[in-house]
């Protein structure tokens, strides 16, 4: 039987299609534009894309780009009902920070504006705890965010962080985000790939 696979609608799709393609060829992607079809997937991935609209974590728009409120409320909604129904998710970039929100949490808007640097293209991460066991202690990943993780979503736990302190993984059982990009990291190092084994075999 092929594993169901619910993606959320991503700017990176076809990074996503190509990395299963090669490393899940029995993988099925199922396009999740509610959370009716979660009934019919085995696990859920929430991939890059614009800024999510800050109303979401209780802020005024100060300095996002390209937000789609209509999209935001419904993956936001989608999110809740994958956090209820227990299923394994992998969020990456916007992904992890919509599962922030979901659980409460907050974002930097802006970091250049917030934290007074914004983030280098590529960095280091130091990672701990279950990030390290699965992971390793440390990694170069690349970074096109200009936004991160404030305050930390209610039992969410940071499991790596950049050089300049911003955390850039974070956990719970069942659910791991990371803000970077390891859908196009493993073409180079197919070390990555532990990140998505992680994922599919539960994110316990």
């Amino acid at each position: 039987m092929k594993l169901q696979m619910g993606v959320f609608e991503s700017s990176r799709i076809d990074d996503l299609k190509e990395l299963f393609r090669q490393h899940s060829p029995t993988a099925e992607l199922i396009d999740v534009k509610s959370h009716l079809q979660l009934r019919h997937v085995d696990v859920v991935l929430a991939g890059g894309g614009p800024d999510l609209n800050p109303e979401l974590y209780g802020q005024e728009d100060r300095a996002c780009f390209k937000v789609n409120k209509a999209r935001d409320a419904r993956d936001l909604e989608i999110m809740h009902a994958v956090l209820e129904a227990g299923l394994p998710f992998l969020g990456l970039c916007r992904g992890a920070q919509l599962l922030n929100i979901a659980l409460n949490g907050t974002l930097y808007q802006d970091l250049g504006a917030d934290r007074g640097q914004g983030h280098p293209l590529t960095h280091t991460v130091e990672f701990s705890g279950t990030g390290a066991c699965h992971l390793g202690d440390t990694a170069q990943v690349n970074s096109t965010h200009h936004q991160g993780v404030d305050r930390l979503g209610d039992g969410l736990q940071i499991i790596g962080r950049a050089d300049d302190g911003l955390p850039e993984a974070w956990f719970r059982p069942g659910a791991i985000g990371v803000q970077f990009h390891p859908e196009t990291l493993v073409r180079d190092d197919l070390h990555w790939l532990r990140l998505f084994n992680w994922w599919l075999e539960g994110a316990a």
